[in-house]
């Protein structure tokens, strides 16, 4: 199975710092579901002040409101 957000990079942004504890310098790229597991690909600066590229795999079995929210198939969110 594979879905992808129906979000726009500002609102994939928007709804992650809402779900997730982020840190500044975090930006959420998108927000994909392959083969049952949730991937987000997403770049950081690291403590040396340089960027870098990574895919965040956080479980979201438990948080199946939260995941909607990710995903654009509902507005409100009510972890």
């Amino acid at each position: 199975m594979y879905k992808k957000t129906t979000l726009n990079g500002k609102e994939i942004q928007e709804r992650c710092e809402k779900v997730f504890v982020a840190e500044e310098d975090d930006f959420f790229y998108d927000i994909i579901i392959e083969d049952g597991r949730v991937k987000i690909p997403m770049g950081t600066i690291d403590e040396d002040g340089y960027p870098y590229s990574f895919v965040f795999e956080p479980n979201m079995s438990e948080r199946p409101e939260a995941l909607a929210y990710l995903l654009g198939e509902r507005n409100d969110f009510n972890d």
